[in-house]
């Protein structure tokens, strides 16, 4: 039992890291602080979220997961944000 919640929370913590890498390194990963707002608040009032930020769906630290473009809700509460590049080629 003891080594099932270890790997799980071992699980947990390497997607966290994964996700922090990404936001980090690409500013243009981010959403607007409204998209990040609006889906934070569907977080909170899900029963899926724990006290401390993580959802028990996915495992992700909601408050940082809810800025990153190419993320959705593994319930399908709320998609992912399709960027649309419109530079022109000269």
């Amino acid at each position: 039992m003891l080594e099932k919640l270890k790997s799980k929370l071992q699980e947990r913590t390497a997607k966290i890291k994964e996700s922090s890498v990404d936001f980090l390194e690409d500013s243009n990963l981010k959403v607007s602080e409204h998209i990040r707002e609006e889906r934070l608040t569907i977080c909170k009032s899900c029963p899926h979220l724990h006290d401390v930020g993580l959802c028990k769906m996915c495992g992700c630290y909601m408050p940082l997961k809810t800025y990153l473009v190419s993320v959705s809700c593994p319930l399908k509460k709320w998609d992912k944000v399709v960027v649309v590049n419109h530079t022109k080629n000269v």
